[in-house]
């Protein structure tokens, strides 16, 4: 009787055992580009934090400046405006700024009157709230001219000003004490800085700041 022999297949045969190789290849290069790419993104997320809120500024100091302000402040004098709110105590402070050819840009006024309590502070704004606004109504102005604000303050009173260069005329520009000469208004820094400080005010540009700066150096 002819023997009948059995024959099994291993279970791995070589070519199923190249294939599963190649697969696992295939897996390892996949993690190390996968583990790559994820430590570049790391890399940029840590430089975009640390370079947060730096500021870079190319070329010489002060040649980047392009608007140059004028600032003229007094303890003396009395804004013309509001004469109602009487205060020995007081500070006037004019700002001028101008654009990178020298003209005048916008201007900006605060009047601050202290006193000893907050009673007198009320008083104060209502007097000049009211006189101020019957001014402007005098000249025809609406409230708002000026963007006008009266702040109060336990110990004091705040009344800012606020105009661009279009806004300022013949008319306006006494409420900024800007005064014509010869039938024309100051166009220059050195020009306004005369003007004001005819007036008693005392007065620094930034032009002078950077001088002093530079000197310093």
């Amino acid at each position: 009787m002819e023997e009948k022999r059995l024959y099994f297949e291993p279970e791995f045969s070589g070519n199923k055992k190249h294939k599963k190789e190649k697969s696992k290849k295939g897996e390892h290069k996949f993690l190390k580009l996968f583990f790559f790419l994820l430590f570049l993104l790391i890399m940029v997320l840590i430089i975009i934090w640390l370079l947060r809120g730096s500021k870079t500024v190319s070329g010489q100091y002060p040649a980047n400046v392009k608007n140059e302000a004028l600032i003229c402040e007094s303890e003396e004098i009395a804004y013309s405006k509001i004469t109602k709110a009487i205060s020995d105590n007081k500070n006037l402070k004019i700002n001028i700024l101008f654009d990178s050819d020298n003209k005048l840009k916008n201007a900006s006024l605060i009047y601050t009157l202290y006193y000893d309590n907050e009673d007198e502070v009320k008083r104060a704004e209502a007097f000049a709230h009211a006189e101020f606004n019957l001014g402007l109504n005098d000249n025809g102005y609406s409230s708002s001219k000026f963007n006008s604000k009266f702040a109060r303050y336990p110990d004091r009173l705040i009344i800012s000003l606020f105009a661009n260069s279009s806004d300022i005329d013949e008319y306006t520009a006494q409420y900024f004490m800007i005064n014509q000469e010869e039938y024309h208004f100051p166009e220059t820094i050195s020009e306004y800085k005369k003007m004001y400080d005819s007036q008693g005010f005392s007065c620094e540009s930034t032009e002078e700041y950077i001088k002093d700066y530079k000197g310093g150096l």
